[in-house]
């Protein structure tokens, strides 16, 4: 009789076969993908194993954009030398061949111009017309200035002769006063003069009247003590706005001396407006020839809109 042979898998016998499947145990399940498994980068089935698929890759935001540079700061210049000499003058701020301001006439302010914030500037003074690459006839540096800051440079003295032009510079205040009120700074330009109180006049007493009480009499009060030639005050004073206020000018014998105890040199009368911050700049020659007007100048700090201007009130 022919017998059938019976030929294992892979050369394996089916004898073998049944020796190892035939004693309960399941087969080993054989993994099946399909062909998009196959295509994909995610690795299937393996989550129970504890491998994780790859992690995305996020978009990054776009860089953010380099901070703006900060706001200049402002310098403008009043013109307060008598000298005829220098009548007219151009303005300088820094080393550079083209002047800020142009044939700046005396008693004129010149509107502000920017000036880099976080830096000290050179402001020099040369005749109009006079070359760039002259000598200045004066200078001063400001302090480091600071953005959105305003600063005032004064010229003041004399090209030819005693005291000599120079040039200062203050920054300036420029918040809004409460309303009734005003604030007003004091620069000395008066040639002929050295330091000075600016003072309200002394009062006599009143006797008292029907209906009104007495009222003792008031000793002259310092609104500005003892204000050196070619400076400005040491800082802004309050005063009643929308209501004449007489000063007299009164010489300061020395700084140890007593407040508005020197001479009466002259009187000018203020009415400041409602809110004004101002710079009051005392020009002209006290002394000497030729003979040049005393004169109060009266520039706004705070400038809405428009060109600046200053007031010019008679120093008698």
């Amino acid at each position: 009789m022919r017998r059938s042979r019976v030929t294992g898998i892979g050369g394996v016998s089916a004898a073998a076969l049944v020796a190892v499947t035939g004693c309960g145990e399941t087969p080993i399940p054989q993994a099946r993908y399909t062909p998009e498994q196959l295509n994909s980068s995610a690795v299937p089935n393996l989550a129970d194993d504890g491998v994780q698929s790859a992690p995305r890759v996020e978009e990054l935001p776009p860089p953010a954009p380099p901070p703006a540079p900060p706001a200049p700061a402002r310098v403008r210049v009043i013109h307060a030398s008598p000298d005829r000499a220098a009548a007219s003058v151009d303005v300088y701020l820094g080393d550079v061949a083209t002047p800020a301001v142009s044939a700046l006439a005396y008693k004129a302010i010149a509107g502000a111009v920017d000036a880099p914030a976080g830096a000290a500037h050179r402001v020099s003074l040369q005749r109009a017309g006079v070359a760039a690459s002259a000598a200045r006839v004066a200078s001063a540096q400001t302090p480091e200035v600071e953005s959105g800051a305003q600063y005032t440079a004064i010229a003041f003295g004399l090209a030819t002769g005693a005291p000599a032009l120079g040039v200062a510079v203050g920054r300036d205040e420029t918040a809004e006063p409460e309303a009734g009120q005003a604030r007003a700074r004091f620069f000395h330009a008066l040639v002929g003069l050295g330091a000075v109180d600016l003072c309200t006049a002394a009062t006599p007493a009143v006797a008292a009247r029907a209906g009104q009480a007495a009222r003792p009499a008031q000793p002259p009060r310092a609104v500005f003590e003892n204000v050196a030639f070619g400076t400005f005050s040491s800082g802004y004073a309050a005063v009643p706005a929308g209501a004449p206020v007489a000063l007299q000018v009164r010489l300061r014998a020395s700084a140890s001396a007593r407040a508005c105890a020197g001479l009466v040199r002259g009187a000018v009368t203020l009415t400041p407006g409602d809110r004004a911050v101002v710079t009051a700049v005392a020009v002209g020659r006290a002394v000497g020839a030729p003979a040049v007007s005393r004169e109060l100048l009266v520039c706004p700090d705070r400038v809405a809109e428009g060109a600046p201007t200053c007031a010019t009130v008679a120093i008698r």
